[in-house]
């Protein structure tokens, strides 16, 4: 691995019980998952999950985050963890 020794720690910590689980558990997470360099991790966003702190060194994480809302959703995710967006009484395009 070439980024061998850039540092120690870190990795992306998740918990057992998705929506029952405080979203500050509070316990060390039931699994920590880290990814070698170039790969990818992909999961649902309602698990419980929290990049954890790198101990030494430097690492660099690339975080998208995609927020859907189907049938089984809360009303309250139609803008997943976020405010629904403001328009401006001036905005002239469409949403």
């Amino acid at each position: 691995d070439a980024h061998a020794g850039d540092f120690d720690g870190g990795g992306t910590g998740f918990w057992c019980g998705n929506r029952d689980v405080d979203e500050n558990p509070g316990t060390d997470p039931d699994w920590v998952l880290t990814p070698s360099a170039g790969t990818a991790l992909v999961f649902g966003g309602d698990v419980t999950h929290a990049g954890l702190a790198v101990d030494n060194g430097y690492r660099a994480v690339l975080v998208c985050s995609f927020s859907t809302r189907t049938s089984v959703s809360n009303k309250d995710r139609l803008h997943g963890l976020q405010a629904p967006p403001q328009v401006s009484p001036n905005f002239k395009g469409s949403m």
